[in-house]
């Protein structure tokens, strides 16, 4: 076919408002434009059925067998192999960073992980997806973040674990993706909350699983077993994919291998690679031990990494893109817009409590990091049971505002209360606040992507998935990037205002960024009185100015949601090109 991809895109959407009944025609002001593209593009390779055809059967409630089940399984412990690797990390990193002598580098262990994960490698695979289809590169996913495991099981240096996380994030970029993917090829829109509960339940029991490890695994053995961990279940999970995945393949339109490579985006997503690194450049070193914020080389890469986000953008919009990675028809219905900027909000708030949290608890009541793991298994374990509970009930309902709203209302509240924890705070306030905020964040986790996707056609899954994933793992990477220079930066400031008369062994070790990776029992009991509180108050009113930025960001969250319109998700599939394949049909 000779067209553009965005107009691909469009009359897609076009062909689901005509064919689907139900959606409100304002809903989507991209179909005011239907007549500029009538007659100028075929219609997709991924036809638009109507809701109710035969070919759909297999896929509908009720109707599902042994074989979907499998296939559900497999991507759910693939799923908790990724998830378990984020948790491990929130309790292991300040052992790691100490044991590599990443001092202030330590931030990039994590962003860099969350950069290959997202920036520029999800909204590739979204595009891989399609043309390749589903199988292979979900499998390729778990052997190349198994590779990056075992380099950062063996690295001795920072560079060498910084470069083993690396390769890890471009591996979890396919896991990510693809198992949200493949889920919605297999469910109607209206079930789609009610299993992403089903796999959050897995996904969060990494997060609760992973921090306790995390934690057990630097007292009593050996940080490298974060790492090394990771392949033995990488092996399974690739067992349980080969055998159980197989999906049907859009037919091939008779592209060549170079023509289909050409597909790809490959100068788009350049373009928001350097991007992102250059804002997580400035928002890292700014303020530390590098540079100060008003530093040349801070302001130019804040600077060119704002313009670059920009230009990708409107690189995407323009004629010059054929194959944009992010089409811009995801973007032209507020729903969706409210949706994609509620999921960056939501995950900027729980993954500031995911990283913080611990540090509160190492930092303040001065506990070891096998305890700071277990006192954040209030905030996981309600993390985990409201993200299904959530989306059972949007299923139940066959709508999603409410659910927002008022699990935003409630993030919004309680991280106001967190700006009172302090030293002597008891453990049953504690609990109670960490058990509360896991549900603020936990309810509507299941269902933001069947938000984005209700004003969408069904052959635009892939697209509008790597989308949402890719909007969640920069949300991911400014969560622990922006709360760390806000964190660092307050804490140099008391340093000056307060910590005059220091101890200055203890100034030294606590200036220029350092105060997270000195963030642990040992070291503040290292001092006696008066300097021991001394520091125990600037932890204290460091992550006090944390939790105040996370009010806003759950602020905004909230306003987003109530910009989303009530729609009712619909009970059928509109597309069958990557559903199970019939028995006798070899896998792909």
């Amino acid at each position: 076919m000779n067209m553009n991809s965005s107009e691909t895109g469009l009359n897609a959407v076009n062909e689901y408002q005509t064919n689907v009944s139900g959606l409100e025609a304002q809903e989507l002001p991209i179909l005011s434009d239907e007549k500029q593209h009538t007659g100028k593009a075929e219609q997709p390779s991924a036809e638009i059925s109507q809701p109710g055809e035969d070919s759909l059967s297999e896929t509908k409630a009720g109707s599902r067998g042994w074989r979907f089940w499998a296939i559900f399984v497999s991507l759910a412990v693939t799923a908790l192999l990724s998830a378990m690797e984020g948790g491990i990390m929130s309790t292991a990193l300040p052992a790691i960073t100490r044991s590599v002598n990443a001092k202030e580098d330590y931030v990039w262990v994590i962003n860099v992980y969350f950069l290959t994960r997202s920036a520029a490698v999800q909204p590739l695979y979204g595009q891989i997806a399609d043309i390749w289809g589903r199988r292979w590169p979900m499998m390729v996913s778990v052997v190349i973040f198994s590779a990056g495991s075992a380099v950062c099981g063996t690295a001795n240096s920072a560079r060498e674990l910084i470069g083993g996380r690396a390769v890890q994030g471009l591996g979890a970029a396919g896991i990510n993706v693809l198992v949200e993917v493949i889920l919605c090829d297999l469910l109607p829109l209206r079930e789609r909350g009610q299993f992403m509960g089903f796999l959050f339940l897995f996904i969060v029991l990494g997060s609760v699983l992973g921090p306790l490890l995390g934690g057990l695994i630097v007292d009593r053995v050996s940080w490298r077993w974060v790492f090394f961990l990771n392949l033995p279940i990488g092996g399974a999970c690739l067992v349980l994919l080969f055998f159980s995945l197989q999906l049907k393949h859009r037919e091939d339109d008779g592209s060549t291998p170079m023509e289909k490579l050409k597909k790809i985006d490959i100068i788009g997503l350049l373009i928001l690679c350097g991007s992102v690194t250059s804002l997580l450049y400035a928002l890292t070193y700014g303020g530390g031990a590098k540079y100060s914020w008003s530093h040349p080389v801070v302001i130019t890469t804040l600077v060119l990494g704002i313009l670059g986000h920009g230009l990708f953008l409107a690189y995407e919009a323009s004629s010059w893109c054929p194959h944009p990675a992010l089409p811009i028809s995801l973007f032209q219905n507020r729903t969706s817009v409210g949706a994609y900027v509620a999921e960056f909000m939501q995950l900027m708030v729980s993954t500031g409590v995911l990283y913080f949290l611990p540090l509160y608890f190492q930092s303040t009541q001065l506990v070891s990091p096998s305890r700071s793991g277990v006192l954040l298994l209030p905030f996981s374990i309600t993390f985990c049971i409201t993200a299904a509970i959530g989306g059972a009930l949007v299923t139940k309902l066959g709508k999603f505002q409410m659910v927002h709203v008022a699990s935003y209302a409630l993030q919004t509240v309680i991280m106001g209360v967190f700006t009172l924890l302090d030293r002597n705070t008891s453990l049953a306030v504690t609990v109670i606040t960490s058990l509360i905020a896991g549900a603020s964040v936990g309810l509507p986790n299941a269902s933001l992507l069947t938000a984005v996707q209700v004003a969408l056609p069904d052959s635009l899954n892939a697209a509008s998935t790597s989308a949402f994933a890719f909007i969640r793992s920069i949300a991911t990477v400014f969560a622990v990037t922006v709360p760390a220079a806000i964190f660092n930066s307050r804490f140099d400031e008391l340093l000056s205002s307060q910590g005059l008369d220091l101890d200055p062994a203890a100034k030294a070790g606590l200036e220029l960024g350092q105060a997270y990776e000195k963030a642990s029992r040992g070291f503040v009991d290292s001092f006696t009185d008066p300097d021991r509180g001394l520091i125990i108050s600037m932890y204290e009113m460091s992550l006090r100015r944390v939790w105040q930025i996370l009010i806003a960001f759950a602020g905004i969250g909230l306003i987003a949601v109530l910009a989303e319109k009530n729609l009712e998700t619909r009970t059928e599939q509109t597309s069958d090109d990557f559903g199970i394949k019939e028995r006798e049909t070899k896998a792909e």
